[in-house]
């Protein structure tokens, strides 16, 4: 390729759709995208100009079928520019602390996802995961991932980014890879964005105009937002893309059984399992075995917590008595509400949004690929 700008994106382990919609937003064109969850490819398709495709990346005609879903969009693997991707990071996480990352076979997929970039060979790529993956098995994934970029020609800038820096109204902590033939790239700074809201963007700011929910589910699809005697923030303004009254997709949350919510109620904000009584824990009788992030309830006037399974994690709303909807998980996510969470039952809509990429994180490293090609070195508020 010749060009000196970036347009044509292929996301693989594409997910819900968090970095493509990040990229969309950043002005790049998403051809396809590809997860071997049809779950959430039903999101991806239902939110993306393009189709995606259910496929498992480690099949064997696994680039037959990419380029047959390209071409399916009216393009060519030559037309590709970048490649992104997460692939999934179960093996690195936290959660997984006491497996063997080398035994673990979903850490053969950066290999994996790899090949596929040296088959297409896009001028860009972007690997995205979490922070663990630096530092196992002292440091050979990291060492592998560079080492291999800079076999393929590309300049690499790698780093831990703080998305509650960039928009997203959560504490959470992601790794980028960028690579760039074209010339050096520079991972995204803060200082280079302008929002319309200030940061950090509390969890008050992000969900307190949504209406309130029975503790047992979720309400009707039409609803109306609240207006807060504090005002509406200008971070829910975006997410509302500047509706006053619209169907408030995925306002729903977990039906608990009343035990549950008996539990809830002795949570104080910034609180978890240790603040309940003994004698309503049951199953998490064994508290020296009961991790300290289970039945926490979000602290209003902080960024929120990350954002996983929010169910598994029972990540409790700040003032209700309930978990968080897959609305509200959505919004610490920074997905606007026009974003349609959809396939699969309520359980795997919850999963699928706690595995996304927050979107504005995404949207800061994109355009940070944009800077990387322009001497300006500025990105203008939107």
């Amino acid at each position: 390729m010749t060009s000196t700008k970036l347009k044509n994106v292929l996301d693989l382990f594409c997910g819900a759709g968090g970095l493509s919609s990040g990229f969309a937003r950043a002005g790049y064109n998403i051809v396809t995208g590809v997860d071997n969850n049809e779950h959430s490819i039903d999101t991806f398709d239902a939110n993306h100009d393009c189709k995606p495709i259910v496929a498992d990346i480690e099949e064997e005609n696994i680039l037959d079928r990419i380029r047959d879903s390209i071409q399916a969009n009216g393009y060519s693997c030559h037309d590709i520019d970048i490649v992104v991707g997460g692939p999934p990071c179960r093996g690195f996480s936290m959660a997984n602390v006491q497996s063997n990352p080398e035994e673990n076979p979903l850490n053969n997929l950066p290999t994996r996802f790899l090949e596929i970039v040296e088959e297409i060979d896009p001028e860009a790529v972007l690997i995205e995961n979490v922070p663990r993956l630096l530092t196992i098995s002292d440091g050979q994934y990291k060492q592998m991932i560079l080492s291999k970029l800079k076999s393929l020609g590309y300049n690499v800038a790698q780093g831990v980014l703080k998305a509650e820096k960039f928009g997203v109204p959560q504490k959470r902590r992601r790794v980028f890879f960028m690579g760039l033939k074209l010339s050096k790239p520079t991972l995204p700074d803060p200082s280079h964005f302008e929002h319309s809201f200030d940061l950090p963007v509390t969890v008050n700011e992000a969900i307190s105009d949504l209406p309130p929910l029975p503790t047992g589910g979720g309400g009707s699809i039409q609803m109306e937002y609240l207006t807060p005697e504090s005002g509406i923030s200008k971070y829910a303004q975006e997410m509302r893309r500047d509706s006053k009254e619209a169907i408030i997709m995925n306002h729903r949350t977990t039906a608990n059984q009343e035990k549950t919510y008996r539990r809830f109620k002795h949570i104080p904000q910034g609180g978890n399992w240790r603040d309940i009584p003994e004698r309503l824990m049951g199953n998490y009788s064994n508290r020296l075995q009961t991790h300290d992030h289970i039945y926490q309830r979000l602290i209003e006037e902080e960024p929120s917590k990350t954002v996983a399974n929010f169910r598994k994690q029972m990540i409790v709303h700040p003032t209700q008595n309930r978990l968080l909807s897959v609305r509200e998980a959505a919004r610490l996510q920074s997905f606007p509400d026009d974003y349609h969470f959809k396939g699969g039952s309520f359980n795997a809509r919850q999963q699928m949004v706690g595995d996304a990429v927050p979107v504005n994180l995404s949207y800061a490293v994109a355009k940070a690929f944009t800077l990387s090609l322009d001497s300006t070195r500025s990105i203008p508020a939107e």
